[in-house]
């Protein structure tokens, strides 16, 4: 990443904080075995500027800490999973469809094997369920508001894509 200056740590605490409130707003929806966490949305913002990273874990982490009932285990290990799925995202950014993806992937590994083994149920339901959720956010919301927000030249400015 290049020099992160002022307005970056601007930029990263306001996604940071959309995430919290996000999913503080919708936290019913948030965590268990059937979640749909709205504020993953929010991963999309990686295409228009991979320093978004830094909002995006420090607000799962947060979100986490704060709000699951897991407390810290699901901070670290929730967090693990969005860096995970941030990554491959990255990676894969000029397939889009296909990068949606890996947030489902490993929030259905690490989330389903730490909500299982936390809980001693099978992994296999757990994850599925979660895959599920994850995969509905990302292609139901996440996919549209990115073609919206790809469109929108000022959006694009604001991002500095």
């Amino acid at each position: 990443m290049k020099n992160f200056e002022l307005k970056d740590f601007i930029k990263q605490s306001t996604i940071a904080s959309i995430y919290v409130v996000l999913v503080f707003i919708f936290q019913f929806l948030s965590f268990e075995t059937i979640q749909f966490r709205i504020a993953e949305f929010l991963l999309i913002l990686v295409f228009f500027d991979k320093k978004s990273i830094v909002g995006l874990l420090i607000g799962t982490f947060l979100a986490n800490y704060l709000m699951s009932p897991y407390g810290l285990v699901d901070a670290l290990f929730g967090t693990l999973a969005s860096f995970l799925a941030l990554v491959l995202m990255m990676i894969f950014s000029k397939y889009k469809l296909i990068s949606l993806i890996f947030p489902a992937l490993s929030n259905a590994l690490v989330i389903g094997l730490m909500i299982s083994l936390m809980n001693d149920i099978p992994f296999l339901p757990i994850a599925s369920w979660v895959f599920l959720g994850e995969a509905v956010v990302m292609y139901v919301v996440g996919y549209p508001l990115y073609i919206y927000f790809n469109k929108n030249k000022h959006f694009k400015e604001m991002m500095g894509s």
